[in-house]
């Protein structure tokens, strides 16, 4: 596309078209080009998880459960969400309780579903869970990667 404005700005004298065209010419030119300036596929993730995360966050998922952000780690390719238990739920029973039920499996289901996270899985990204407490905040039940090997 650049070459083609160069050689149009070269040439254009020879091509006797009129200014007024000539103009035209270069303001459609300089828009298309502008327009193929897009953001990657990470820079997107990154955006989006930040959007997510001011906009709807802190937001109930269930019962006891809220999700309070996303983080999308470009260097690493990682989507992380935070997770805290409130109420009933913010005890340490709940490792048990998803031990049992298989949670890594669910999320893998989930994430195989989910057609947003398409892209960044044929992209080879990992998906990180992460379950805390309110009462302690210090206090992590669970944390959970999930890896391509998983995914796939």
């Amino acid at each position: 596309m650049v070459a083609l404005l160069h050689f149009f700005y070269i040439f254009a004298a020879k091509l006797s078209i009129t200014t007024f065209m000539k103009k035209i010419f270069l303001m459609v030119a300089s828009i298309i080009l502008l327009s193929a300036c897009q953001e990657s596929l990470e820079e997107r993730a990154a955006r989006e998880a930040r959007e997510v995360t001011e906009s709807k966050c802190p937001m109930p998922i269930g019962n006891n459960m809220y999700l309070d952000s996303v983080v999308f780690n470009i260097p690493t390719l990682t989507q992380t969400q935070y997770f805290r238990f409130i109420g009933d739920t913010d005890n340490d029973s709940v490792v048990v309780a998803f031990e049992q039920n298989n949670i890594k499996e669910t999320l893998v289901k989930e994430l195989k579903n989910t057609p947003n996270y398409k892209a960044l899985m044929e992209r080879g990204a990992s998906f990180r869970y992460i379950y805390r407490s309110t009462k302690k905040p210090e206090t992590t039940y669970l944390d959970i990667t999930i890896n391509k090997e998983d995914y796939q």
